[in-house]
């Protein structure tokens, strides 16, 4: 799974970026989904340079960033 895909089920299922914001790496698993740990520690960082609400999701950011990977 590569981390574009993994921001759009984030942006596709509440469910799935709820569990994310407690438990990334559960989430994933819930889902046999899988991200390298150098993809996981970076989507990570990602969703909380938010500023203030590190809980935030700022998918837009993460998109334009990933449009062009696989």
């Amino acid at each position: 799974m590569s981390i574009a895909q993994v921001v759009h089920r984030m942006s596709t299922d509440n469910d799935f970026a709820n569990q994310w914001r407690i438990d990334p790496e559960g989430a994933l698993a819930k889902r046999g989904l899988w991200l390298s740990n150098e993809e996981l520690a970076f989507l990570k960082a990602g969703l909380k340079r938010s500023g203030q609400n590190v809980n935030e999701v700022h998918l837009a950011d993460l998109l334009r960033k990933a449009k062009n990977w696989g």
